[in-house]
Parts: C-alpha cells; structure tokens; sequence
C-alpha cells in the first residue's frame, strides 16, 4: 500500500531544497542523537525528552511525531512533496532510513535521511494544487501524512492534470454520525463526534475500499496525539 508524504526542505532550520533535489534525498534535521536505525516511536520520544533537546509538551509531540514518519513510515514507492514557498516538488521515495554521520552537527544538521528519485525537477505552483490540499500544507511539521490526498499528488507529479470539481454538502442525516451527498455523485460526507463539543468531518468515496480506508486510518494515527 503506497501513500504520500509532505517534506519540508528545512532541516535544523536551514532551507536546504537545493541539496536535496542536487543529491536526491530527503531529510530530517535533530543532530547528534545518533542513528536512529530500529527506534521504535516510543523509543524517539525517550530519546528527545532528554539532552542535548529535552523536550516536552506540543514540541516534544511534534518532534519525535515527525522523525517516526520518515524513519519508520515512509517506504520505497511512496509519493512525495516538497514545498519551497510558492514552488511544489514531486518525487518518490526509493530507500530506507539511513543515517549519514558526515551531516551530524550543528552547521549541517541533516544526518537522518532517505533516498529519492525527484519526478519534478521544475516546480509547480502552490496556486495548482486544490484547495483542500493546499490547506492540508499549512501543518506545522517537518513531515506529514498527506495520503488522503494521493490520488491529487500522484496526478500532478506525472503531469497529468487532476479535477476536483466544487463540492456542495447536502446533509441527509441527523448531526450525529451523520452522513451528506456533496456536489460529487461519488463523494459522501461523514461526521463522527469525537467529543461531546467537537465533530469532526471527512469528505470520502462512495465506494472506498479495504486498502484506502487502512491508508485513511493510517493518516489519523500519524498526527500528534497527548498520552
């Protein structure tokens, strides 16, 4: 099952999309807490609460949230973008994690990585993507699952054009669990109160099937979540 990630080419905070297109990785910053080949989830949470990072809260949360995607969860074949302003990149990933202890400092700081095959070399713009996916890249993290929108990703970086036509919700059911016919014939509406205050909202396939539903759920279970 493939799926499609966003990487942002801003490791320790340096704007590095020129290496990584020139090499054909992808990488994260957080030097010098060694290779993290094997590092469970839990394992990169223990490992960034203390030094030299000793993080805790939201920014621990995020942090070790955004290292297990691209240690653990990405795989060869996924999709990728990469966002550089107003310039979208495409590419595809081709390795597993591997540390590189020649960027493991302070003046380089991208020492975990992945090997990539670039699909786009000449951006797009940020303007050709839809609404919903331009949205999705507002995410305040270094990685994220951008799967529920693969087939509008895997569209664009083989330069075929994608169609989303504008979507009008009906709703057709109680606010509970409810479920809308949208604007398109092949698209329904799902609500699930999550908390007695907070409904949350899906727009999904009349006829998804066994392998999107596990990416979709997939999604879900990367986002940052408090234990």
């Amino acid at each position: 099952m493939k799926n499609a990630w966003l990487i942002r080419p801003l490791p320790h905070g340096k704007e590095r999309h020129s290496e990584f297109l020139a090499r054909g990785i992808i990488a994260v910053g957080w030097p010098k807490i060694g290779d993290l080949t094997g590092k469970s989830r839990g394992q990169l949470k223990e490992i960034l609460s203390k030094p030299p990072y000793s993080y805790d809260g939201l920014r621990l949360g995020n942090a070790y949230a955004s290292i297990d995607i691209l240690v653990n969860q990405m795989h060869s074949g996924d999709l990728l973008l990469m966002p550089n302003g107003d310039e979208i990149y495409f590419g595809e990933i081709t390795g597993k994690y591997y540390y590189d202890p020649s960027k493991d400092n302070d003046e380089d700081g991208y020492p975990h990585q992945r090997e990539v095959k670039w699909l786009t070399t000449i951006p797009i713009s940020r303007q050709l993507l839809s609404k919903e996916l331009r949205y999705s890249l507002k995410v305040h993290r270094t990685t994220a699952n951008l799967s529920h929108h693969y087939a509008e990703i895997d569209a664009l970086s083989h330069g075929r054009e994608f169609l989303a036509s504008p979507e009008e919700s009906v709703t057709l059911a109680s606010p509970v669990n409810s479920i809308a016919v949208t604007g398109k014939p092949n698209m329904i509406e799902i609500s699930y109160p999550l908390r007695p205050d907070c409904m949350v909202t899906a727009r999904i396939p009349k006829d998804i099937n066994e392998q999107e539903a596990k990416r979709l759920g997939m999604y879900f279970s990367s986002l940052y979540f408090t234990e």
